[in-house]
């Protein structure tokens, strides 16, 4: 049973009651088939723009599979990992739920209230923040799933030492986003930090975005799996011979010369890319994230730091050019969720 608090709107007595103690924020990030949560302990709600947050104030995790198709699907599913979190709260003894932050797969107006496209969650259109905050009495903040998964990183984990960092996270397509002292680029129309379409090569392959060369184009999962139907290793592998980046990796790995050649190539986006990124938000550090750059970052990382140290932007003028390994696992975009919600 959700805790009282969360049951409606905070009120001055429930306040009140919290005033000295540990506020609790949950963290929620839905992907296509999943939702990670996690409990985040922030003390006095907003501990300034410097959060010393360490992952000790992680109270909680859950990982949850979904199957959301359309908006009552998400609420419901949404209410459930709230519920589900709330009571491993409360078998510790910890206080009850007072925000929720969540960060999202989908596109989002600039005010965050209003999911535009969520693709994998087939919700269009809906007003989900007031929709939330209504089904859970709480307040709701709301963001893109990277956003998200960049705040995280910056509050505790590859970027925490860093004022301003940006994240290329390579999974099934190629996500992005540009944090300055904790807060993500939101943009004109909110969608600041689309990373990924950064172009590379304007005669390159079709995106999912429908232009040429973006870095998505050769570096998401979609995208090799795309170029691994034409490695004959990788299809070997690959049960009823449909195969994936998975499959492309392990041929790689088995030292097929194709295979190595798509995975140099996706590198080789990713530090095109970064190329034109570096000038243009000179960022302290880079964070490369996402399943498919953790699970093959020793053979992507020495092609992404071999092209970068051979076409090095801005010739002549200093660059520390730090490029880190994302450190918080499936939870990052949780916690950085639970994060701007604090906030």
């Amino acid at each position: 049973m959700l805790a009282s608090c969360l049951r409606r709107p905070l009120d001055t007595g429930c306040r009140a009651a919290r005033q000295d103690e540990t506020v609790t924020i949950a963290g929620l990030d839905v992907g296509g088939t999943k939702i990670a949560g996690v409990v985040l302990r922030a003390r006095g709600g907003d501990r300034g723009s410097g959060p010393a947050w360490t992952e000790d104030d992680v109270l909680a995790r859950t990982h949850r599979a979904h199957r959301i198709h359309g908006p009552e699907a998400l609420l419901d599913a949404l209410e459930a990992a709230v519920r589900a979190l709330d009571e491993l709260l409360a078998e510790e003894g910890h206080a009850p739920i007072e925000a929720v932050g969540l960060a999202i797969a989908a596109w989002l107006t600039r005010d965050r209230e209003v999911v535009t496209w969520a693709a994998h969650l087939a919700v269009r259109d809906f007003a989900l923040r007031a929709a939330l905050a209504d089904r859970l009495g709480v307040p709701v903040t709301i963001d893109n799933d990277a956003n998200g998964y960049l705040v995280g990183e910056a509050a505790m984990g590859a970027a925490a030492d860093a004022s301003s960092s940006i994240l290329i996270a390579l999974g099934t397509g190629v996500g992005g986003a540009f944090v300055v002292d904790g807060r993500p680029l939101i943009g004109a129309h909110g969608l600041g930090g689309e990373l990924g379409h950064v172009t590379v090569d304007e005669q390159g392959p079709v995106c999912s975005c429908t232009a040429r060369g973006c870095i998505e184009a050769y570096a998401g999962g979609n995208a090799l799996a795309r170029d691994a139907a034409a490695v004959p290793a990788a299809v070997a592998l690959a049960p009823g011979g449909r195969a994936t980046a998975v499959h492309l990796e392990r041929a790689a790995r088995a030292g097929d010369a194709t295979a190595l050649a798509v995975l140099e190539r996706a590198g080789w986006a990713v530090a095109a890319g970064l190329r034109r990124l570096l000038p243009a938000f000179d960022p302290e550090v880079v964070v490369l994230g996402g399943r498919v750059m953790l699970e093959c970052a020793d053979l992507l990382l020495p092609v992404i730091e071999r092209e970068l140290a051979a076409h090095a932007p801005l010739q002549g003028v200093p660059q520390p050019r730090r490029l880190e390994l994302a450190r918080l696992g499936g939870h990052a975009a949780a916690i950085g969720a639970a994060v701007l919600a604090a906030r």
